[in-house]
């Protein structure tokens, strides 16, 4: 057998990449190639099962008479363009510690974790044996022979292989995983013939067929031709574009770009050589100057100047900036996905405008950086969620451009993953979470990403050769509505599921909503007629209740104005009603709640979840956002808009337990971890819900700030508890109440106890037995009762607050802004010890309504302890309870801790039960109620008894939070 060096295959490998004309053929020559895992990770029992290790340069492999010391390796393969299989042997680097070990190698059936997100309490389980060997205390390649495995596992195009150790012999034996800059792990694979070509005989696919999906990519970019040039919210829409290039003021990129043939750049405010984002603001802002160059009813539309300038950029920025022999510096993001998406749309949008040879340059660029969208070229990291939607769009339009069938091919078949729910790491999860970054809650933001891309690729490649035609399609428009419609308030995506987005002064929550409804309404066209049907209806909905912008269209593409207008003016669409609903989305540690005239949303953190992500210089303040921040919304729709961020006290956020504290400069990409576990809620009839969280500060700011809290949501009211708040770090703390954004003036009517508050900017009061209070919104419809259940202090503030985006975000604004704010807070002093409160928030009660409710209210507390908090709403006949610990509430026992949720209505209880720690294997409940039968249950509910009372046992085994649900009737009824 002839053997090729796997320096020579990877060379080899890259030329054919970057050939974009010249045909590769396949070969009956034999050949070997070495493949680098495009996952790899180690997991560890006993108290380090929930954590991830796939980072690491090392893996390591232990097989102890404890879990608690066991430790597992994890490598996955990619086998495609194999060809005809001959022999494949698993290398693997590494040695044992004291003494010499035997290590196994098991195969798996699954191939959906993620080198971010497995860990011991989710990783698949192993399968037959395959090899084993011994393994020495010197450092070597061991080998191991997996031919039969490989072959039997072609048609799956991955392939995991599991490393454990065998017989408890508790031997530490660690090797080099693929972060390791030497010896890296490899599968080497030989083979009779190359497989599928990287870019086939051209003659095999018609150029016609490149073309129709070159002229669909372009309508899709710069809309039908025969849209209605009059329309004054399209020509908006075309005006903003226009202005953005060139206006009197000389501001436009075009007025500003330098044209000289001696610049150094083309832009001085993106003149950097090294700095990735300024190659990707150059490419955006080329652009928009060919949407505009593009676009009908422009006053640009074909201008010959702006081609030749345009041109002429583009192969400055080819010479200087972008081509295949540049290395990845900065941020990859902007190699891989920001620019090459730009360039792209360039390239389509004057393909005819650019010579053979300019294209084929921009191209061999783009695939240069992006060859294989499932894989991070810079560290060979595998790619997830929206970043893999991202890049598969890259070599799909790459590949139109270029007539490169396999390039078209390899962003398609990256999709598959994508449709896939996922348990772990990146990706929706069944309850309709989404998760980026491994830990953190971004449905508003790369969620939209996702969504986007998937209207984009389906669109493109619908009615093609390269059709989507994985059945897991369907799952989007699930995604849609259970993930991302409830997170969508009159317009506004909710700022808990954004992220870092939250510090971009130019994408506030109204912008973001718009840019999701967008992406929505992009996939209603491509979407199976019943599925477009709903996707518009809620489309409709959003825009027409959205009265936040003075025009909706100002700024929108003009596809995407095009689309919306012709949805807005179809008759025959009629808008959504409106939605009520609680869900708990414990995946991501996020509840929302939706009932008649307001929204509420609460942010949580957990030892999976973190408190919240920095990085790039974005949300250098965001401590508290995700540590029990609520945020209510009603008819003031720019309560979270309108320099929100930039002056809010970002250390007295509303729902907050703070001291105030931060610790120093956030980390990026930091995991902000709380070290409790109980972390979730429970929901009711999809109605009502609890949420609950215990926490410890001790991971974020650093403090030794702990304590329980709990929120229980009804119809007309939310009832906040909390108890076990101690510190001992001599820091003032409180629990924030309200921070609501006022009016211009500041003049908000804040009634307490019947009587009228100062509303003075700069009041600050200690106000003593408060019982009631009363907050009048913006405009109407927004107003806000309090209740305080027990005769409380309550600190009063007035304050107008500036501050800059800059101080958010090194992008943003250094111009100072104001806002005025009225807070309400609970003092709990300095160093408290076992402090409790508890309040209700009643959204849209007038001042009558909320002291007629305080002299009368709807709820009782039953307890408010360190092991329970449990409240009951007696008009609807609910009890909800959060058990941190095994207790009792009258009639109810639990075994275990729990969140729990009893309707009691004549001739029926329903019981809804779940385990917010997400680490027991089954819960036990009793309640003492005679003369009942179960009429329907969840299949995880098993009943025990049912006389003298009813005993219920529900496996919660990998449940992930899940609320499952047990009815129960009267007997002789």
């Amino acid at each position: 057998m002839k053997k090729v060096s796997a320096i020579t295959v990877i060379v080899a490998f890259f030329l054919v990449v970057g050939t974009l004309i010249q045909p590769a053929y396949a070969s009956d020559e034999p050949k070997e190639l070495a493949l680098a895992p495009v996952a790899d990770a180690f997991i560890w029992g006993g108290s380090n099962a929930a954590n991830n290790y796939g980072k690491n340069t090392y893996f390591v492999v232990r097989d102890a008479t404890s879990d608690a010391y066991s430790r597992k390796s994890y490598l996955k393969f990619a086998l495609q363009d194999i060809g005809t299989l001959t022999s494949a042997k698993l290398r693997v680097y590494g040695k044992a510690t004291n003494s010499p070990g035997t290590v196994k190698i098991m195969g798996s059936e699954k191939n959906d974790w993620t080198e971010t997100g497995i860990n011991w309490n989710n990783a698949p389980a192993p399968a037959a044996e395959i090899a084993s060997t011994t393994v020495s205390t010197t450092a070597n390649y061991y080998e191991f022979d997996v031919t039969d495995y490989v072959k039997n596992h072609l048609d799956q195009k991955e392939v995991t292989f599991i490393l454990t150790g065998t017989g408890k012999q508790d031997i530490y034996m660690d090797f080099n995983s693929k972060e390791n800059g030497e010896n890296q792990p490899q599968l080497v694979i030989n083979s009779s013939d190359n497989g599928t070509t990287v870019n086939p005989n051209p003659d095999a696919v018609p150029d016609k067929e490149f073309t129709d999906l070159r002229l669909k990519w372009y309508t899709w970019l710069v809309g039908s031709s025969d849209y209605n040039q009059n329309d004054q919210d399209i020509r908006t829409a075309i005006q903003s574009l226009d202005e953005s290039i060139t206006n009197k003021n000389h501001s436009g990129y075009w007025d500003l770009m330098n044209k000289n043939a001696a610049r150094t750049s083309l832009w001085n405010d993106a003149a950097s050589a090294t700095n990735s984002a300024h190659i990707t603001t150059s490419y955006n802002r080329l652009k928009s100057m060919a949407l505009a160059y593009s676009t009908k009813g422009s006053s640009l539309y074909q201008n010959s100047q702006l081609k030749q300038d345009l041109t002429s950029a583009l192969d400055w920025m080819y010479q200087n900036r972008y081509n295949e022999g540049k290395k990845e510096t900065g941020n990859w993001w902007d190699w891989e996905i920001g620019s090459p998406q730009a360039l792209n749309d360039i390239a389509v949008l004057m393909y005819d405008d650019l010579s053979q040879s300019q294209r084929t340059n921009y191209m061999k660029a783009v695939q240069h950086f992006v060859p294989d969208p499932t894989v991070r070229t810079l560290g060979g990291y595998e790619e997830t969620g929206a970043n893999r939607a991202d890049k598969a769009l890259v070599s799909v339009i790459s590949g139109v451009i270029s007539k490169n069938s396999e390039m078209i091919f390899k962003g398609q078949k990256a999709l598959s993953q994508i449709f896939l729910y996922v348990n772990s790491g990146d990706g929706f999860y069944e309850d309709g979470s989404f998760i980026q970054h491994t830990y953190v809650a971004y449905t508003g933001s790369y969620g939209g990403v996702l969504i986007n891309r998937m209207a984009d690729l389906l669109n493109v490649l619908n009615d093609s050769r390269w059709s989507i035609t994985d059945p897991n399609v369907n799952n989007l428009y699930r995604w849609v509505k259970e993930s991302i419609e409830p997170l969508i308030y009159k317009g506004a995506m909710m700022d808990m599921v954004r992220g870092r987005a939250v510090s971009r002064q130019q994408e506030q929550d109204h912008i973001s909503g718009r840019g999701m409804i967008k992406n929505i309404s992009r996939l209603s066209e491509v979407a199976p007629p019943d599925e477009a049907a709903y996707l518009k209806s809620i489309v409709k909905k959003w825009v027409t209740e959205d009265t936040s912008f003075a025009n909706y269209f100002d700024k929108l593409t003009i596809s995407d104005a095009i689309r919306l207008k012709e949805l807005l003016n179809n008759p025959s669409i009629a808008p959504r009603n409106e939605l009520l609903l609680n869900k708990v989305y414990a995946s991501m540690d996020r509840v929302v709640h939706l009932q008649k005239g307001y929204g509420f949303g609460i942010s949580m953190f957990s030892n999976r979840i973190s408190a919240f992500e920095a990085g790039n210089g974005e949300n250098l303040n965001g401590w508290y956002t995700g540590i029990g921040m609520t945020s209510l919304y009603n008819n003031d729709l720019s309560q979270f808009s309108d320099n929100y961020w930039a002056t809010v006290d970002m250390f007295r956020l509303p729902g907050i337990t703070t001291d105030g504290a931060i610790n120093a400069t956030p980390k990026d990409w930091y995991k902000y971890a709380n070290p409790k576990t109980w972390v979730g809620g429970s929901s009711i009839d999809g109605l009502y819900g609890t949420a609950g969280m215990d926490f410890s500060l001790d991971k974020t700011t650093g403090t030794s700030l702990t304590g329980k809290k709990s929120w229980f949501m009804f119809d007309d009211e939310i009832v906040a508890l909390g108890s076990g708040i101690n510190g001992n770090d001599n820091r003032y703390t409180e629990t924030i109440i309200e921070n609501r954004k006022i009016n211009s003036k500041g003049t908000n009517e804040l009634i307490v106890n019947g009587n009228k508050m100062s509303n003075q900017l700069g009041w600050k009061e200690t106000l003593d037995k408060v019982s009631w209070a009363h907050l009048a919104g913006n405009v109407e419809g927004s107003d806000i009762g309090y209740y305080f259940p027990k005769k409380t202090t309550v600190e009063g503030l007035r304050e107008a607050r500036s501050g800059s985006w800059s101080q958010v975000n090194t992008g943003g604004s250094k111009d100072l802004v104001t806002n005025n704010y009225l807070s309400l807070a609970f003092p709990h002093g300095i160093n408290p010890e076992n402090a409790a409160y508890s309040y209700v928030l009643l959204p849209g009660k007038s001042v009558k309504e909320t002291e007629e409710y305080a002299k009368k209210p709807d709820i009782k507390i039953l307890k408010n302890t360190e092991s329970v908090h449990a409240v009951k709403e007696k008009e609807l006949g609910i009890i909800a309870a959060n058990f941190w610990n095994p207790d009792s509430v009258m009639f109810i026992q639990a075994n275990n801790p729990l969140s729990m949720m009893l309707k009691e209505e004549k001739g029926s209880l329903t019981l809804a039960v779940s385990d917010p720690t997400q680490s027991q294997d089954s819960l036990t409940l009793e309640l003492d109620k005679q003369d009942y039968a179960v009429e329907s249950k969840d299949n995880n509910v098993n009943i025990i008894q049912t006389s003298p009372t009813i005993k219920v046992q529900i496996n919660t085994a990998g449940s992930q939070g899940k609320t499952f649900t047990v009815k129960f009737k009267k007997m002789n009824d």
